[in-house]
C-alpha cells in the first residue's frame, strides 16, 4: 500500500477509523482518496480527523492527502465506462453472432439494427460519464444532490489550500462581511449588512450568470487564473495523475470556457427559477427571505411589467409561472 497514490473505495464498507489511518499514518502515501456512497462511515468522526490532519502543529509535508471525493455519486463500473473501447468489430463484420436460431431471428435486419442501437446507447452513456465535469461547467442546475451540513462547510473552509474536495464553498457576497467604517456603511450594498450575513455554505447549484447583468458580485472563477480552492474535484478521479490540480482541470471540449459560478441554495432562494434556471444576482434584485414579506400570486401578477416587480415566486420566474397557472386554471385545476 505504500506505493498506492490513488485509492477508490466507493460503495464499500469504510469506517472513519480506516480513513483516519489512511490520512494520518506514515505508512500510507495516498494523495487521492474516493469514498463516495460508502457504508458505515461516521462523517462527524471523519470531519474531526480532517481538522486534526491540517492542524497548525502538524509535521512538515503532511497531510499527504490532496484530494478527497465524498459528496458526489460513485462512478459507473469500468465495464460500462470503457465498454466502447473493447470488442470493436472490423468494418463489414456483424456486431452479433449469426448462428442459427429458431426462425432465423438473429439473421434478421431488425436484430442487427437493435444491436447497433444498443451499442450506440452504450457509447452515449460512456461519453456522458467521461464528460461528468459538464454538470459543473456546461449547464445550470443542481450539481450535488446529497444534503450537506454546516459542519461540512466549516470543514471545507478549514481545509482550504491543503485538502480539496468534490465540492466547493459558495462565494456569494452574503457569506463575506467586509470591515467598514460607519461612514462607509451608508453606501455599502445591502448584502454586506450584518442582518444579511450568512455562515459558510457548500455550493450545490451551478449557474451561468445573472440573466440581467450576465455576472455576479463575486464574479466567475476561471481555471488557471482564480485560486485553486474555488474549483471542485471532477469525477471520475484521474487514474494516471494523483494531484488535486489534475483532478480539478475542466474538460476542454469547446462546450465550456473553464469559467465556473456556483451558489448555495440559500443564496438562490427567491431569485432562481427551477424551470428555466434563470436567476438574478444581489446587485440586480433585492429580495427578502422573510415569510411575512413573500408576495401573493395576485401581487406577483399585478407587478408584471414594472421595473421593481417580483422576479421569482414559488420557485418560478414570471415567464414560467404564468403558463403553469394557466394550465391549472381549468376544471378541477389548482387555480380553478
Amino acid at each position: 500500500m505504500k506505493d498506492v497514490q490513488t485509492l477508490i473505495l466507493d460503495g464499500l464498507s469504510v469506517t472513519a477509523d480506516l480513513v483516519t489511518e489512511i490520512i494520518c499514518h506514515d505508512s500510507f502515501n495516498i494523495r487521492t482518496l474516493s469514498i463516495r456512497e460508502v457504508q458505515n462511515l461516521n462523517e462527524r468522526k471523519l470531519q474531526q480527523a480532517l481538522i486534526y490532519a491540517i492542524r497548525p502543529s502538524r509535521p512538515a509535508n503532511t497531510p499527504k492527502l490532496e484530494a478527497l471525493y465524498i459528496f458526489g455519486p460513485k462512478d459507473a463500473p469500468p465495464a460500462s465506462r470503457f465498454r466502447k473501447h473493447v470488442n470493436r468489430y472490423p468494418p463489414g463484420i456483424a456486431p452479433i453472432e449469426t448462428r442459427p436460431t429458431y426462425g432465423g431471428v438473429m439473421y434478421s435486419r431488425g436484430a442487427q439494427i437493435g444491436a447497433e442501437w444498443n451499442e450506440k446507447s452504450g457509447d452515449t452513456l460512456a461519453d456522458e460519464m467521461e464528460r461528468i465535469g459538464d454538470k459543473w461547467y456546461g449547464k445550470s442546475g443542481k450539481v450535488i444532490a446529497k444534503p450537506l451540513s454546516l459542519e461540512w462547510a466549516n470543514t471545507l473552509q478549514a481545509c482550504q489550500g491543503i485538502i480539496s474536495f468534490d465540492a466547493v464553498l459558495c462565494r456569494g457576497p452574503r457569506h463575506s462581511l467586509p470591515i467598514t467604517t460607519k461612514d462607509d456603511q451608508k453606501s455599502e450594498p445591502w448584502y454586506w449588512c450584518q442582518d444579511a450575513h450568512m455562515a459558510y455554505r457548500i455550493a450545490t447549484y451551478a449557474v451561468k450568470g445573472c440573466c440581467k447583468c450576465g455576472t455576479s458580485p463575486e464574479g466567475f472563477s476561471e481555471f488557471g487564473i482564480s485560486p485553486s480552492e474555488q474549483f471542485p474535484l471532477l469525477a471520475p478521479p484521474p487514474l494516471h495523475n494523483s494531484t488535486a490540480k489534475s483532478a480539478k482541470a475542466p474538460p476542454r471540449d469547446g462546450i465550456n470556457n473553464g469559467k465556473l459560478l456556483v451558489r448555495c441554495l440559500d443564496c438562490l432562494r427567491n431569485r432562481y427559477c427551477e424551470s428555466c434556471h434563470k436567476w438574478w444576482c444581489e446587485d440586480c434584485y433585492e429580495t427578502s427571505n422573510s415569510t411575512s414579506n413573500v408576495p401573493t400570486v395576485l401581487q406577483h401578477l399585478d407587478s408584471v411589467g414594472r421595473e421593481d416587480n417580483v422576479k421569482v415566486h414559488m420557485g418560478l420566474c414570471v415567464e414560467c409561472l404564468v403558463p403553469e397557472m394557466m394550465v391549472g386554471a381549468g376544471s378541477f385545476g389548482m387555480w380553478g
